[in-house]
């Protein structure tokens, strides 16, 4: 007679493998043709690399793209709204564990970006460091996502929707409030390429 302990055993072991499969179904299907089956995302499409990002903190924005608080006048954030707006909790669940066991992947800036990193670090330990980390690996506590491994097109980009009132608005969006009122305070287009070139370079 088989023992039941191996039996429950094995029985786990393939309910662990047909969750992480729909898992991996989930994230392929509705996610792969921008971010990519690796999650390293497209600049062309501006569709970021996810490998980075905290669970919590992507969690946090599909919740932002779905209900509203990210909507935007961009075609970026109108194409990841439209992209979710039909999914389920339940799908958009999977496809959020699948890409946080993905292989991190570090983006370099492109060379259209370019800043000084000496001045690009004083300001980003005046306006920047506190929250997200002297390494800029972020802090899921105050809301802060890990910046490195993000293209410098696509930091730039989302600093100008929170400083220009694009982004973080929401009554409802209480971490994106925060970061909109701290990035009014360095507006300058040359500035924030410093910093840009600054965080990009602490991943090289």
């Amino acid at each position: 007679m088989i023992s039941s302990k191996p039996l429950r055993a094995i029985l786990i072991g393939l309910v662990v493998i047909a969750a992480s499969a729909a898992a991996d179904n989930s994230y392929i299907t509705h996610c792969a043709q921008c971010h990519g089956t690796d999650g390293a995302g497209s600049d062309e499409i501006g569709a970021p690399n996810l490998t980075l990002l905290s669970e919590p903190y992507i969690e946090r924005q599909l919740q932002a793209f779905k209900t509203g608080w990210r909507s935007g006048d961009n075609r970026y954030t109108q194409s990841m709204v439209a992209a979710i707006m039909t999914l389920d909790a339940p799908v958009l669940a999977k496809a959020t564990t699948a890409i946080s066991v993905l292989p991190d992947k570090d983006v370099a800036a492109p060379a259209a970006r370019l800043g000084d990193k000496t001045r690009g670090k004083t300001l980003y330990t005046a306006y920047c460091g506190a929250c997200h980390g002297t390494t800029a690996l972020g802090n899921d506590a105050l809301g802060a996502p890990n910046l490195l491994g993000l293209s410098g097109d696509y930091l730039v980009r989302q600093y100008l929707n929170f400083a220009e009132g694009r982004r973080g608005t929401h009554a409802d969006d209480r971490y994106g409030q925060q970061m909109a009122r701290l990035a009014k305070a360095l507006k300058d287009p040359k500035l924030i390429d410093d910093v840009t070139a600054y965080v990009v370079s602490l991943a090289e």
